[in-house]
């Protein structure tokens, strides 16, 4: 379990010369959009924030509607956060209090990922079984040394199972998660903290949400990769994965936090 006194330290020891990169992916195959993948590359500094976002369809026609690469930059000790749209080779400026807007809840505006997996009224009584297997061998998954685990949720709905590299400790993405939340409350105009956009989704906060008899304790540590399958009469219903690809520091790039000069400037409302 990660501490503050920890991150504190990390952080005390992280001269202003230095950034933290951290790059990922997202894979989703949903029913009719078909397979698209989210990328993500996150660059973080004292004072300095930079997030590009990547969207892609495999299918042609879900491509229109979903492909995009957009991003955003936060540097502390100016007024406004800059938005940028690389296809359109576009950028504008957006004021805290519009970036911290409360999002729309309802069913039109509300981007969620939902699923209902467990025992209905009939089976009350027979909670989903879980099993785990693995956390023998070390992989290397780019350049880290993780162990995998299989773990398995079976029920009369179907079966899900989630297959997990962990790595003891990751000080580096906890530092840039830090750094992160630290400008973000910065620039929020209530001074509140703020989650920042990291995928997660673990057999950990499964199992807690299910109602099951199970013994498993939680994997310590963090997964690098994940991946997530469900079953319905051993036919696959739904896939996602998530990855991170790259992690690591750097001497410190001013022009990490620029965009190029031919990007024109536009109005937003």
């Amino acid at each position: 379990m990660r501490t503050l006194s920890g991150i504190f330290l990390f952080s005390f020891l992280f001269c202003q010369d230095m950034q933290v990169r951290i790059v990922g992916v997202l894979r989703m195959d949903v029913p009719v959009m078909g397979p698209f993948e989210m990328t993500f590359d996150k660059i973080t500094a004292p004072g300095f924030f930079r997030s590009d976002e990547k969207v892609e369809a495999k299918r042609t026609y879900a491509s229109w509607f979903i492909d995009s690469e957009t991003g955003e930059i936060m540097i502390e000790g100016t007024d406004h956060i800059l938005m940028y749209d690389k296809e359109d080779k576009e950028y504008w400026l957006e004021s805290p209090e519009d970036y911290f807007k409360e999002p729309d809840t309802s069913s039109e505006g509300k981007k969620s990922f939902s699923f209902s997996f467990g025992s209905d009224e009939e089976d009350e009584d027979s909670p989903p079984k879980i099993e785990r297997t693995g956390g023998d061998a070390v992989e290397v998954l780019h350049g880290f040394r993780t162990k995998k685990w299989i773990t398995t949720v079976t029920s009369s709905d179907g079966e899900l199972v989630l297959e997990e590299w962990f790595v003891d400790k990751l000080p580096l993405l906890d530092l840039s998660e830090s750094l992160e939340r630290d400008i973000k409350i910065k620039f929020n105009p209530s001074r509140e903290a703020v989650e920042t956009d990291q995928f997660e989704f673990s057999s950990n906060l499964l199992i807690a949400e299910l109602d099951s008899l199970t013994t498993l304790k939680p994997l310590d540590g963090h997964s690098v990769k994940t991946n997530f399958f469900m079953y319905e009469d051993d036919d696959l219903k739904f896939s996602a994965g998530y990855e991170i690809l790259e992690l690591y520091t750097v001497p410190f790039d001013a022009s990490s936090f620029t965009i190029p000069e031919e990007y024109s400037r536009v109005d937003k409302d």
